[in-house]
């Protein structure tokens, strides 16, 4: 299945330098959904292939280095893209960086995961912490002793958060607008799963899941990584608005 999956992620990459060789002129939207039809692949295949992924990985990663320059770069390029939408694209990009911040810090953190919260179990006090990139850590506060469980959902969610950060903040890099929606809305999508599978990741923790008490206690409980990335999302997506401001001033005299 592995092999499989290389396969369509390379034909993915093939077909994203076969466009941007034939076609002269391309919208910045089209340049980003160039460039991340070719990054995706090559960055995501160094974990379906492993070593014999090496040689084929790094040249297609200098490949879109310099896709990138040509796109976004060049002279003519950086005249053509213009400086507008400066202050959507930094309040986007800040936004961005806060959900990236959000994950790094958990490993250094438990507090800054997604799930954070103290129980008393029998005569001890058990922490419970969600944390990147799949792991469900359950620590006895009298000895020290931790248990660290792996969870596909965990997985999901951090994949859904870290995914739309870049997706983000290569668009505010780049200044569209589409995929800082796109963005926008996979990190949301992953704030939202979070909610939805914390009771099936702890479930000991929140019974009866459809309690008011339940539900008080899993917003109580929410770790600063969860509300960090929250804050990145919505300066995001209200970032977006921004950019239809500052249009008419960026559009210059008519002849």
């Amino acid at each position: 299945m592995l092999g499989f999956v290389t396969l369509f992620l390379s034909g993915m990459a093939l077909a994203a330098f076969v466009v941007a060789r034939r076609r002269k002129m391309h919208t910045n939207d089209g340049k980003l959904a160039i460039f991340l039809g070719a990054l995706l692949p090559a960055a995501i295949c160094f974990t379906t292939v492993g070593r014999l992924w090496y040689l084929p990985g790094t040249l297609l990663m200098v490949a879109v280095a310099l896709l990138a320059n040509e796109f976004w770069m060049t002279p003519q390029a950086a005249v053509s893209s213009g400086t507008s939408g400066r202050a959507w694209r930094l309040i986007a990009g800040i936004g961005s960086l806060a959900i990236l911040l959000s994950v790094g810090l958990a490993f250094w953190k438990s507090a800054f995961g997604l799930f954070h919260a103290e129980v008393s179990v029998v005569a001890d006090r058990v922490c419970f912490d969600v944390l990147p990139t799949d792991c469900v850590r359950c620590t006895e506060l009298s000895n020290g002793e931790m248990l660290n469980v792996e969870d596909g959902r965990v997985r999901t969610i951090y994949l859904f958060l870290m995914l739309g950060a870049a997706f983000a903040f290569i668009a505010s890099l780049t200044a569209s607008r589409l995929f800082a929606r796109i963005g926008g809305g996979v990190a949301l999508l992953g704030l939202l799963l979070c909610l939805a599978l914390l009771p099936g990741i702890l479930p000991g923790l929140l019974v009866p899941v459809n309690s008011a008490h339940a539900c008080l206690n899993l917003l109580r409980s929410l770790g600063w990584g969860w509300h960090l990335s929250a804050a990145g999302v919505v300066l995001i997506l209200c970032a977006i608005p921004l950019a239809t401001l500052g249009k008419p001033e960026d559009a210059g005299p008519v002849e």
